[in-house]
C-alpha cells in the first residue's frame, strides 16, 4: 500500500497524455485523457495532471509518488534536435560513425538509395586521439594527453559542441583511457557533458556501443532540461512528490540516476502499457499474452510470456542499432491519426503518415483535411461524436468530405465503402505486426489471449483477432489510460552489464561470481540514490550466450545467487532458449558466454488496483442503439450501445455491440460473445471457441 499519499502515473504520447490517480488503498480515484501539446509536452502534462486531481476531488500536495512515461528522447532523436555532438575515437578508428554496418533494408532493390550514415555528427567531429587497448585489456598504446586536450579544443572551441562521447576501441575490457579523458576534459572544459561508452555498454561490437553511447550524448542535454523544467513547473503546481521515469526495459528510476544514462528511455513509453497488460492478465488468470496498443500515432504489438513481457538487447532505432535492454515491441504507423490515401498506383495505403494531435484527423475540425482511421470510425457510426476522449467534438460531416474527396472518388466508390476499406487495410497491418511479434519467435498466436488497450485498440481488434486465428480478447476496465496504470504498477528497476567471454566448459564460477557480485553492487548503489534499501529488492542475474562461431546471442537467467550448479545449467538453458526461438538445438556444440547482467528490484507499493467483484445477477440500463456499418453489402443497422461502466460483473451479450467509456469505445464485432469478469475486464470470446 501507498499510506503517505496519492500515487499518479503520467504518459505523454504524441496524440493524448493519460493520467491515473491511485489511492493510498490502491483504488483507482482517476483515470483521464487531455490533448498532448507538442512542442511543449509538460504543458499537456500539467493540465492532464490538474485535471485528474479535479476529478478525484484532491489536491496536488497529497501527490507522493509520481511516474512519468516521456517521449522526450524519443522525439529528440525523431526530429534531430538533440544537442551540438563531437567524438573522441581511436586514432585510426575516426571513420566508424560514417561506415556503419554495411547493412541494406532491402536486400534486392537494385533502386535503392545508399543508407544514410548515423545523423549524430559529420566526420569533421569524429575525431581521433592516439591510445589503444588490446583485447584483453592491456596498455598498447598510452593515452596521448596532450593530442587529446588538443582534439578537444578542436571540437568545443572550432566546432562549438556541447557535449563530447568518447568511444575507444576495447573500452569495455579496460575502460582506464576514457576514465582518464573524462578527467581531462571536466578539467579543462567545465560543464561540458561527456559520456564514455565504456559505462553506457560495456559490450564489444564498436559500432554498436558508438551509436548507443552516441544516442545518450545526443539527448542528454535535452532530456535534463526537459526535467529540470518540468520538476520545477510542478513544484510551482504544488506537486512536492519526487519525480520517475519509465525505462525501456519497463522499470523506472528516480532523476538522479536517469540524468546519468538518458538513452534507458528511448521507446520507453512503449513499455508502460506492456507492464500494465501483463499485470493485468495475470490477475484475470491469462499470463500468455498479445498486447495491441493502438493510439493515436502507432500500434504497438509485445508478446507476454508467464506474465513477463520478453525483453531484448538487440533492439533498434530506425534502421540504426539500439543494443540496450528493453521490451520488445513492433511498433507500426497504425493509430487513430494514422492518413489514409489512394497512391500513384491506384492502391489504398493507411499509415505510417499521421496528423498527430495537431491538427488530427479531419473530423477534429482543427484545420486537417487528410482522412484518417479516426474520420472513418465516425462515418462507420463506431464513434460517439458528442463524447469522444479529451473533450473533443467531432465533426461527421468534415470526415465525410475528407474521406469522399481523397479515398471514395479516385476510387470509384461510396464514402461508407472507402472507410471500411481504411478499417480493413489499418487491421491487416496490425495483423501483419502481430504475427511477426509470435510467429517469427517461435509463439503461436492461436495460444495466447489478445490485450487490446490505447484509444483506438478495443474498437479494432476483434478484427485482428479474427485474421490471427485468435480465441479470445481481454480488454480492461480503463483500456484508453492502461499505460498510465502501467507506470503505477512498474517496479523500481536499476541493471549493469559486463562483457564476459568464455566457453561454458571452461567458465571460472568464481570470477563470474566476482563480476555479478560487482555489477550487484553497482545497482544497489543506484537503488540508494533512489533512496531504496537493498532489503526491499530482489536480485537475478543473466548470461548472454551463444554457440561458437554465432555472431548473435541469447539471454538465460543465472538465477539470485550465482553457484556452480547454475553455471552448468546455464549451458542447458540456452540450448532450450535455441530450439524455442529457431526452432533447433546443436547440444555437440560449443557454447560460450558473452556478457553478464545483473538487476535489481523493488516492487511498487502492495495495493490491490483492480479489486475483485461478486458477479451479480442484476442488469444494466437498457442499451440506447446507433446505427452502424460493419459490411457494405449490410450497410447501416441499428446496434446496441451500452455505457461499460454499468455492466455488472457476470453480464453477458452478443455481438454487435458498442461500448462507450470516457477514455476509449469498444466494438464487440457479429458473432462474438462477450461477458463481464470480476476484475471489470470484458472477456470477449470469437465464435469458433464456442464450437
Amino acid at each position: 500500500m501507498n499510506p503517505q499519499g496519492l500515487t499518479v502515473g503520467i504518459d505523454v504520447g504524441g496524440t493524448f497524455t493519460d493520467v491515473f490517480v491511485q489511492a493510498p488503498d490502491g483504488a483507482l480515484l482517476a483515470a483521464c485523457k487531455a490533448p498532448s501539446t507538442p512542442p511543449d509536452f509538460a504543458a499537456g502534462l500539467l493540465h492532464g495532471v490538474a485535471a485528474a486531481l479535479l476529478q478525484a476531488g484532491r489536491g496536488a500536495e497529497e501527490v507522493t509518488r509520481l511516474i512519468h512515461g516521456t517521449t522526450v528522447a524519443t522525439n529528440c532523436i525523431l526530429t534531430r534536435s538533440g544537442a551540438r555532438l563531437g567524438f573522441l575515437l581511436t586514432e585510426g578508428f575516426r571513420d566508424i560513425l560514417p561506415i556503419g554496418l554495411g547493412w541494406r533494408p532491402r536486400m534486392y532493390d537494385l533502386d535503392m538509395d545508399p543508407v544514410e550514415p548515423l545523423f549524430l555528427a559529420p566526420r569533421r567531429r569524429c575525431l581521433g586521439v592516439p591510445e589503444r587497448m588490446s583485447v584483453r585489456g592491456q596498455v598498447v598504446v598510452p593515452l596521448d594527453e596532450t593530442a587529446l586536450l588538443a582534439a578537444a579544443a578542436r571540437l568545443v572551441e572550432d566546432e562549438g559542441v556541447e557535449a563530447i562521447v568518447v568511444c575507444y576501441l576495447h573500452a569495455y575490457v579496460n575502460p582506464a583511457h576514457e576514465r582518464r579523458t573524462r578527467e581531462l576534459l571536466e578539467e579543462h572544459h567545465p560543464g561540458l557533458s561527456v559520456t564514455l561508452s565504456s559505462e553506457v555498454l560495456p559490450r564489444p561490437r564498436e559500432y554498436r556501443r558508438l551509436v548507443v553511447s552516441g544516442f545518450d550524448g545526443y539527448v542528454k542535454p535535452i532530456v535534463n532540461r526537459y526535467l529540470e523544467g518540468l520538476a520545477t513547473r510542478l513544484r510551482e503546481a504544488g506537486v512536492q512528490a519526487p519525480l520517475h521515469v519509465m525505462q525501456s526495459h519497463g522499470g523506472v528510476c528516480g532523476v538522479k540516476n536517469l540524468i546519468e544514462r538518458p538513452v534507458g528511455t528511448v521507446l520507453s513509453g512503449l513499455a508502460a502499457g506492456v507492464i500494465g497488460a501483463a499485470s493485468l492478465g495475470a490477475k484475470a488468470g491469462f499470463p500468455d499474452l498479445i498486447s495491441l496498443d493502438m493510439g493515436g500515432t502507432s500500434a504497438d504489438v509485445a508478446l507476454i510470456r508467464n506474465g513477463r513481457p520478453l525483453v531484448t538487447n538487440e533492439g533498434s532505432f530506425e534502421h540504426y542499432p539500439l543494443n540496450i535492454p528493453m521490451v520488445e515491441v513492433r511498433t507500426i504507423g497504425a493509430g487513430g491519426s494514422s492518413i489514409a490515401k489512394v497512391d500513384a498506383g491506384g492502391a489504398l495505403r493507411v499509415g505510417p503518415d499521421s496528423a498527430g494531435a495537431d491538427p488530427g484527423p479531419a473530423c477534429y475540425g482543427q484545420g486537417g483535411t487528410q482522412p484518417t482511421v479516426t474520420d472513418a470510425s465516425l462515418v462507420l457510426g463506431y464513434l460517439n461524436p458528442e463524447t469522444f476522449a479529451g473533450g473533443i467534438v467531432l465533426q461527421p460531416e468534415r470526415a465525410r468530405s475528407a474521406i469522399d474527396e481523397a479515398v471514395a472518388k479516385p476510387l470509384g466508390m461510396s464514402v461508407e465503402q472507402a472507410a471500411l476499406g481504411i478499417h480493413a487495410i489499418v487491421n491487416a497491418n496490425m495483423a501483419g505486426a502481430l504475427r511477426l511479434i509470435s510467429i517469427k519467435r517461435g509463439y503461436d498466436p492461436r495460444d495466447f489471449v489478445l490485450l487490446p488497450f490505447g484509444g483506438a485498440g478495443p474498437l479494432n481488434a476483434g478484427r485482428v483477432a479474427e485474421a490471427c486465428g485468435i480465441r479470445r480478447l481481454l480488454v480492461p476496465p480503463a483500456p484508453g489510460v492502461l499505460s498510465a496504470m502501467g507506470l503505477v504498477l512498474a517496479p523500481l528497476r536499476h541493471e549493469a552489464s559486463a562483457a564476459y567471454s568464455a566457453r561454458a566448459n571452461d567458465a571460472n564460477s568464481a570470477a563470474l561470481a566476482s563480476i555479478c557480485a560487482d555489477l550487484d553492487r553497482q545497482c544497489l548503489a543506484r537503488m540508494a540514490v533512489d533512496g531504496v534499501d537493498a532489503t526491499e529488492t530482489t536480485a537475478e542475474c543473466f548470461a548472454e550466450m551463444r554457440y561458437v562461431g554465432q555472431s548473435h546471442q541469447l539471454e538465460v537467467s543465472l538465477g539470485e545467487r550465482l553457484t556452480s550448479a547454475a553455471v552448468q545449467d546455464a549451458e542447458a538453458r540456452f540450448h532450450a532458449a535455441h530450439e524455442q526461438t529457431y526452432n533447433h538445438r546443436n547440444e555437440a556444440a560449443a557454447v560460450e558466454f558473452v556478457a553478464l547482467r545483473a538487476t535489481r528490484v523493488r516492487p511498487p507499493p502492495d495495493a490491490e488496483l483492480i479489486a475483485e467483484v461478486a458477479v451479480s445477477e442484476a442488469s444494466p440500463p437498457a442499451p440506447q442503439t446507433r446505427r452502424l456499418c460493419l459490411a457494405a453489402a449490410e450497410g447501416f443497422q441499428e446496434t446496441p450501445v451500452y455505457a461499460r461502466a454499468a455492466l455488472p460483473p457476470g453480464f453477458r451479450f452478443s455481438g454487435p455491440a458498442i461500448l462507450e467509456q470516457p477514455d476509449s469505445t469498444t466494438l464487440v464485432y457479429p458473432g462474438h460473445l462477450a461477458s463481464v469478469d470480476p476484475f471489470g475486464n470484458l472477456l470477449i470470446e470469437l465464435e469458433q471457441t464456442r464450437r
